[in-house]
């Protein structure tokens, strides 16, 4: 029953990288808004960073699900096959996933960034930040040795 711990800590990544990814990109577009001279309090920031959560959430831990089992499949290959960390590895497969699903995104929706917090370079690389983070977490909760 050992190997159940792979398909759930897929799971418990995307779930990780849903809500990392949602808070995240949320905090971009805020900030821009607060650029552009909106007025926005704390109070602003949590309901509608709690409103992306529920809204976009669901629709985004669906693609980062199917994207995170391809890339950590690749990196069980990588692991099993080269003499590196498994945790680099997968922080890795988690960051390039991100990035790969975000230029898919934006091919597939006419050159339309999806993920509207993920419309600059800092946008896009802050989503590989939290790839390589829910990467690592998931080394770390399907590691035999812990």
């Amino acid at each position: 029953m050992a190997w159940f711990r792979y398909p759930l800590g897929v799971v418990l990544a995307a779930v990780f990288m849903a809500l990392a990814g949602v808070i995240v990109q949320t905090q971009f577009v805020l900030s821009a808004l607060a650029r552009a001279g909106a007025q926005i309090s704390t109070g602003d920031r949590i309901s509608m960073t709690l409103a992306d959560i529920a809204g976009l959430g669901p629709l985004y831990l669906v693609f980062i699900l199917i994207g995170f089992l391809i890339a950590f499949l690749a990196g069980a290959l990588v692991v099993r096959f080269a003499p590196l960390p498994r945790t680099l590895v997968y922080a890795a497969a988690g960051a390039v996933c991100m990035f790969v699903m975000l230029m898919l995104m934006r091919e597939v929706f006419f050159g339309v960034p999806v993920i509207a917090g993920a419309r600059s370079l800092a946008g896009e690389i802050s989503q590989a930040v939290c790839g390589a983070l829910a990467g690592v977490f998931y080394a770390r909760i399907t590691n035999r040795q812990g």
